[in-house]
């Protein structure tokens, strides 16, 4: 901060300053720093490095969230194009995801363990859309962002695959989605302990998409004749 912040406002240097906020400090293992979450309320951080930024004389200032990969790249783009004069920094907030789930998690299992309702999000890749291209993991680089064999035998590329090491974070689809590159993300909630309006709710789902996946077969069938 002093070195490099305090130093542009100085000498007014008409840069860009990303800055990237997860929480710990990841080089050394994770330990806690200033802005770490220590409970699941992320409204509860000690620190905030955009008042810290201000405090040494930077004018502009946004701040993001890490896991928008669409208004970040927005932000990005309006910072470099700016008329203003001076250094403009964007801190870019989100709490690692690995170290969100060690703390996580445990509070979960006890909840779904003493009958209370949770939500795990995860996050998939349709087969049958995917082209192969694998943007998606190029430019992620998940670790469980994976291949599989095509559904289809005319197909010999293999397809993206979302293995069950998913944490749910939802950068991969971002990513894509930011770069119009790709259709077949989805996301998907497991419900654990559902209550009677969720299975109420489930079970009309499935009527409904049953009903359209039979009317397309029929129709695909009428075509093939």
């Amino acid at each position: 901060m002093t070195s490099g912040i305090s130093s542009a406002v100085y000498n007014n240097n008409d840069n860009v300053f990303i800055i990237v906020d997860n929480g710990y400090a990841a080089a050394t293992g994770g330990q806690y720093i200033p802005s770490s979450a220590r409970t699941l309320k992320q409204d509860e951080q000690k620190a905030r490095i955009q008042e810290a930024v201000q405090g040494v004389g930077v004018k502009w200032v946004r701040t993001i969230s890490s896991y928008d990969i669409a208004r970040t790249k927005a932000l990005v783009r309006e910072a470099m194009t700016s008329e203003f004069y001076g250094p403009k920094v964007i801190v870019v907030e989100g709490e690692c995801m690995l170290n969100r789930q060690r703390r996580e998690k445990p509070i979960k299992a006890k909840n779904i363990k003493s009958g209370q309702r949770e939500i795990k999000e995860r996050f998939y890749v349709e087969a049958e859309t995917c082209t192969g291209d694998h943007a998606c993991i190029r430019l992620s680089g998940c670790p469980s962002l994976t291949i599989k064999p095509a559904p289809d035998i005319l197909r010999e590329d293999p397809v993206a695959y979302v293995d069950n090491s998913c944490v749910g974070c939802g950068v991969c689809g971002d990513n894509v989605h930011a770069a119009v590159l790709c259709p077949s993300f989805s996301r998907a909630e497991l419900i654990f302990n559902p209550t009677g309006w969720d299975r109420f709710k489930n079970f009309l789902r499935q009527g409904i998409i049953g009903f359209l996946q039979r009317h397309v077969d029929r129709k695909r069938a009428r075509v093939s004749l």
